[in-house]
C-alpha cells in the first residue's frame, strides 16, 4: 500500500502501473495479483489506507490545545497552513485521489473515501465551533463548513492545477495566499447576516 501511494505521488494515476508498484515494493507483480484482483482494487485499498491514516493523525491535531494561538484568528491561520502544507507535500497523491474518486465506478469505495474526507471537515468544524460566539452567521456550523470548503477549493486549485485563473490573476507566494485565505475566512465568519 505504501509503494502504491508513493507511486501515485511520483507517477500519477496513469503511471501507477502494477509493474511499477511491484518494483517500488520489491515484489513480483504476481504477488500483487494474488492479493488484489486488479490495479483499481490496489489503488482503492491504498487510498482508503492513506485517508484512514490521515484521519487518525488529524484527530490529534484537531484539538484546541494543539494550536499555540488559541484565538479564532490563530486557529484559522493554523488550519489554513496545515491544509496548504498537506497539498504541497503530496500534490501527486492528492491529484490521484481526486481523479480516482471522480472516475472510479466502485460506489462503496467512493462513499468510504468521501466519508473519510467529510469526517475531517466535520472535525475541523467542531474545533471552530469553540468560537461560536464570534461567528455572526445564524447557523455557525453551516458558515464554518462553507468557509472550510472555500479554503480547501482555493488551496486545491493552487496546489494541484498548473493552469488556472488563480495562477493567472493571483500570482502570489504560498505565504501570501495563506494570509489572504485566512483573512477571507475570518471576514466571512464575522460578517453579520442580512
Amino acid at each position: 500500500l505504501k509503494a502504491t501511494t508513493e507511486t501515485l505521488e511520483s507517477h500519477g494515476l496513469d503511471g501507477a502501473t502494477i509493474p511499477r508498484i511491484a518494483a517500488a515494493a520489491g515484489v513480483a507483480p504476481a504477488s500483487i495479483y494474488r492479493r488484489f484482483r486488479d490495479r483499481n482494487a490496489l489503488v482503492r485499498a491504498a487510498l482508503v489506507d492513506a485517508l484512514e491514516t490521515g484521519a487518525t493523525a488529524r484527530q490529534t491535531m484537531l484539538r484546541l490545545e494543539a494550536f499555540p494561538d488559541r484565538t479564532l484568528e490563530g486557529v484559522v491561520r493554523g488550519l489554513v497552513a496545515i491544509t496548504a502544507r498537506q497539498y504541497r507535500a503530496q500534490p501527486g497523491l492528492m491529484r490521484a485521489l481526486t481523479r480516482f474518486i471522480e472516475t472510479d465506478t466502485d460506489d462503496e469505495f467512493r462513499s468510504r473515501a468521501l466519508a473519510l474526507v467529510a469526517g475531517n471537515f466535520q472535525g475541523i468544524a467542531d474545533l471552530l465551533l469553540a468560537f461560536r460566539d464570534e461567528i455572526a452567521a445564524p447557523d455557525p456550523r453551516r458558515a464554518i463548513m462553507f468557509a472550510l470548503l472555500t479554503m480547501a477549493t482555493v488551496i486545491e486549485v493552487r496546489a494541484l492545477e498548473t493552469v488556472s485563473m488563480w495562477h493567472e490573476l493571483m500570482p502570489v507566494s504560498d505565504q501570501e495566499l495563506e494570509a489572504e485565505v485566512t483573512r477571507t475566512i475570518l471576514a466571512y465568519l464575522r460578517l453579520p447576516a442580512r
